[in-house]
């Protein structure tokens, strides 16, 4: 069956690419007076760095060194430029509203402000080709122009935000073993974080979830991303392009183009170094807690602390495969200290693997 979906994904960017210290709570134990040991939060500050707003626009408009590897030169010719009227780009578009805060507000934007908005509007290659195929190129090419421009439009209006423009992509994808280049095809639409008319930014108030009438709990969903794939569906649909996929958009959980792809350039090697530095840190916390439980065990004291959160660790381990490696070596451990010591007995709440359980089946009942 024809793919025909069209879907979005967002992030945001400060104007200069910053590093700014950020505070994180670690749960660690730590010993009293009366030699007893608790766990406690203790505070860590890291540094976080921020993608830089004239570096995105180096990349979209293909003018600066930023070009990522996905891009193959000889087709940006069929790419698509636009900004609104009296701007002859979107990044000069961007410095026009940078002027315009600064008289407006009476002082420039801030280091730390997030001054631009960008949405990745994805579509899928299969559906474009076939709009290809019946339109012409020319003329489906200028369909999805008319489209963005709704979209760009209407989001701007409705979440108060300020309209840059958008840049339509052909050229980024990759070449396959039998020499054909399969297409990411996407759009960069870029809003600059400011209303002019209520004089206020609202990007922040974007990511506040909301409350659940009916559960009272905190809506799983964000409601204004799912309004947004709701509004893209929306500009789309005369092109019978099918909505996306709802997801969470936040800056830690954004993908990068190049994930959009195929499967195939999910083995990059910029996935693989992440996984790899993500292994070796949960594999450093959760051998320090096995030897904690290991310890309390023994010694025949309670280690449901350390059960629960050594299977934390373990389920927050990203790569499925690896998850379950580890929960079934964790359950060897656990029989192995069974079979192997004079414990001749370990409590379910001190058994790491139903802990597991416990937290799966809990986040079940949470969906």
């Amino acid at each position: 069956m024809k793919k025909s979906y069209v879907a979005v994904r967002a992030a945001y960017y400060k104007h200069d690419k910053l590093t700014k210290q950020v505070k994180s709570k670690h749960l660690v134990e730590q010993s009293l007076n009366d030699g007893s040991i608790k766990s406690v939060f203790k505070t860590q500050v890291t540094e976080k760095s921020y993608k830089s707003a004239i570096a995105e626009f180096e990349h979209i408009l293909r003018t600066g060194s930023t070009n990522s590897v996905n891009v193959i030169d000889k087709y940006s010719k069929d790419n698509v430029i636009y900004s609104p009227e009296i701007t002859c780009s979107p990044l000069d578009s961007y410095y026009k509203h940078l002027k315009r805060y600064k008289n407006t507000v009476g002082r420039k934007c801030r280091n730390d402000m997030n001054t631009l908005f960008e949405h990745v509007v994805v579509l899928s290659e299969e559906h474009v080709a076939w709009l290809e195929k019946k339109l012409g190129k020319e003329r489906a090419k200028r369909e999805i122009v008319k489209c963005l421009k709704t979209y760009s439009e209407n989001y701007a209006k409705k979440f108060k935000f300020t309209e840059c423009g958008f840049a339509l992509h052909f050229d980024e994808g990759f070449i396959d073993k039998e020499g054909n280049f399969k297409r990411n095809v996407h759009a960069h639409v870029m809003f600059f974080n400011y209303d002019f008319e209520t004089k206020k930014s609202y990007l922040r108030t974007l990511f506040n979830k909301g409350i659940n009438e009916v559960t009272g709990k905190t809506n799983e969903l964000n409601p204004k991303f799912v309004a947004t794939q709701d509004l893209a569906h929306e500009c789309f649909k005369r092109l019978k392009f099918t909505r996306g996929k709802s997801k969470l958009l936040t800056m830690a959980k954004y993908l990068p183009k190049h994930q959009f792809i195929e499967k195939k350039l999910q083995d990059s090697f910029t996935k693989y170094k992440k996984l790899t530095r993500q292994l070796n840190q949960k594999k450093n916390e959760l051998t320090e807690y096995l030897e904690k439980w290991l310890r309390k065990i023994l010694e025949q004291e309670s280690a449901k602390t350390e059960a629960s959160i050594s299977a934390e660790i373990v389920l927050d381990i990203d790569n499925p495969q690896i998850r379950e490696g580890a929960e079934e070596a964790v359950g060897k451990l656990e029989q192995d200290v069974q079979d192997k010591t004079q414990v001749s007995q370990i409590g379910d709440e001190d058994l790491i693997t139903n802990h597991i359980k416990q937290k799966i089946n809990s986040r079940k009942k949470n969906e």
